[in-house]
């Protein structure tokens, strides 16, 4: 499958719960992020994540599958049409 790049948005709604999963879970897709952003709301007790990937869209799909199972984490991915 071909190489895409895309945009996924991870909501951590619970930090204390769900921080180290997700983080866990990015560090083992590594090797197809391009770019990381977060912005934790401690006040608020959210974080959220932005990432650049390029990766096929069976990768893709095992990632935000995998996010998706984990309590209290939202994900929305868009791929890139470049």
């Amino acid at each position: 499958m071909e190489l895409q790049r895309h945009i996924v948005t991870i909501v951590v709604e619970d930090i204390e719960a769900a921080f180290n999963p997700v983080s866990e879970l990015i560090h083992k897709f590594a090797p197809h992020v391009l770019m990381r952003v977060g912005y934790p709301m401690r006040d608020r007790n959210v974080s959220v994540i932005f990432l650049i990937m390029e990766a096929d869209l069976d990768i893709l799909g095992s990632f935000s599958g995998k996010l998706g199972q984990i309590r209290s984490v939202k994900v929305k991915t868009m791929t890139l049409k470049l």
